[in-house]
């Protein structure tokens, strides 16, 4: 196990080395432009999959999920609602798509 050459390589590009430490193995994992040590060679195949994207965490990458919804109404002090919520409401009160439908239950007049 020298120092230099990755003794693993894996199908995304990413490696792992071990290097020879003054209290033992040490091993980088190393994916794109990112490199983690570790102590041991299982931590350092968890690491190399985090750093290639199966699990997201360190790459600093936001997650692909939409945001969150706002589901709640801000009200003021004063126990109205607040502007920004108030101009929310009356521009989907406008959009008559949200605020009629259609009963699609095959009735006949």
């Amino acid at each position: 196990m020298n120092g230099q050459t990755p003794f693993f390589i894996s199908s995304k590009g990413g490696s792992i080395t071990c290097f020879r430490g003054d209290t033992g193995r040490v091993f980088r994992s190393c994916s794109r432009t990112s490199c983690v040590y570790s102590s041991d060679l299982h931590a350092a195949k968890a690491y190399l999959d985090i750093l290639e994207g199966k699990k997201n965490l360190l790459l600093g990458e936001k997650n692909k999920f939409t945001a969150q919804r706002k589901t709640t109404l801000k009200w003021n002090a004063d126990g109205e609602l607040s502007q920004i919520d108030m101009a929310r409401i009356l521009d989907r009160l406008a959009n008559p798509q949200l605020t009629s439908c259609d009963l699609a239950c095959g009735l006949k007049d």
